[in-house]
C-alpha cells in the first residue's frame, strides 16, 4: 500500500513551514496508526505519506477505511484546508531485503496511488478478487487503464470508502485547495497553463495541435495531457514513444502509456530529452 497526502504544498505555501509540518506530521502519525491497529507494517515513509505491508487484502482495505477517517477527523483551524489522503494496494508477491520491499508489485502500487482521487483508494480487478465479499460490495468497476510499467491494460477499481458500514468519508470536491490545479507548459520562448478552464492539450507534429513540435522523430499525433481529477496525465499515442524526465528521478520512456506529471521535469517526443532539439518543460502548481 501507498498512502500519500494531497494538499501538503499548498499548506506550506499558506500557512508556513512549522504549522504546516506540524500538521502533516500529525496526519502522518495518525496514517501510522491506523495501519497498525489494522495488522500492517510501516515500511518506510515517502514524503508526506508512507509505504505499508499487510497479510492479506482485508487488512489493507480495514487500514484504507481507518487513515481516510483517522485524518477526516483530525483537528483543523477554521481558515486552514483540510489534507486528504490517496491510497493504492496491490496483492503480490514482493522482494524482501532487510525491512524494505521491492519488486513489480510495490511499482504497481505505486502507480494506483498516483491515479487514486482524495479521499479514496484505487485497485487492481484482481486485488478485488481477494477481497471479502464486504468490501466486494462496495467496488465501483473503472474503465481498463495502461499503466506505466504494464504491457497490457489493466482493470481497476475504485474502493467507495463513504459506503462502509456507519463511516462517512468526505468526498474529494469537498478537499478545498487554496488554488485549483495548474499545469505550466514551457517549449522555447512559449508557454501554456493547463486549469479547469483549459483542461486539455494536445502536442504533435501536426499544424492542427495545440503545441506543434516539428521533429522528425514526432508523430502527427504524438501525445496528449488531460486533467483527472486534481492530477494531470500525459498519454503517449505516438509510435515512438515519450521521454520523460521528472526532477529527481530516472528518464523513462511511455509507449503507448501515460503517467501522472508532478512536481517539475521535462519531456520529449520521440528521442530523449538529452537530445531533443524541442524539450518541453513542465512545472505542476
Amino acid at each position: 500500500m501507498f498512502a500519500d497526502l494531497v494538499g501538503s504544498t499548498q499548506l506550506y505555501q499558506r500557512v508556513g513551514d512549522t504549522s504546516a509540518f506540524e500538521m502533516v506530521d500529525r496526519c502522518i502519525r495518525s496514517m501510522r496508526i491506523s495501519v497498525e491497529t489494522k495488522g500492517g507494517r510501516v515500511v518506510k515513509h515517502t514524503g508526506d505519506g508512507l509505504m505499508a505491508v499487510f497479510r492479506d487484502a482485508d487488512s489493507a482495505a480495514d487500514a484504507t477505511l481507518a487513515i481516510h477517517q483517522s485524518v477526516k477527523e483530525l483537528p483543523s483551524p477554521p481558515e486552514q484546508q483540510r489534507l486528504a489522503v490517496r491510497i493504492g494496494f496491490q496483492f503480490g508477491a514482493v522482494v524482501a531485503s532487510g525491512t524494505d520491499v521491492f519488486g513489480d508489485t510495490v511499482n504497481f502500487a505505486a502507480r494506483l496511488a498516483e491515479l487514486a482521487s482524495p479521499g479514496k483508494a484505487i485497485i487492481s480487478a484482481e486485488t478485488a478478487r481477494r477481497l471479502g465479499p464486504e468490501w466486494r460490495s462496495v467496488l465501483h468497476p473503472l474503465a481498463p487503464r495502461v499503466i506505466r510499467g504494464v504491457s497490457r491494460p489493466v482493470e481497476l477499481c475504485e474502493l467507495m470508502c463513504e459506503a462502509v458500514g456507519e463511516l462517512t468519508i468526505v468526498q474529494s470536491d469537498h478537499f478545498l485547495l487554496d488554488a485549483e490545479p495548474e499545469l505550466h507548459l514551457y517549449v522555447g520562448s512559449s508557454s501554456l497553463v493547463l486549469n479547469s478552464a483549459h483542461p486539455s492539450v494536445r502536442i504533435g507534429r501536426d499544424p492542427a495541435a495545440d503545441i506543434v513540435i516539428g521533429d522528425s522523430q514526432s508523430s502527427r499525433r504524438h501525445a496528449e495531457i488531460e486533467l483527472r481529477g486534481d492530477k494531470f496525465v500525459l498519454i503517449d499515442r505516438s509510435s515512438n514513444g515519450t521521454f520523460v524526465q521528472i526532477e529527481g528521478e530516472r528518464e523513462f520512456q511511455l509507449s503507448r502509456e501515460e503517467v501522472v506529471l508532478r512536481g517539475r521535469g521535462h519531456f520529449s517526443l520521440g528521442r530523449s530529452c538529452a537530445s531533443s532539439p524541442q524539450l518541453i518543460s513542465f512545472v505542476c502548481l
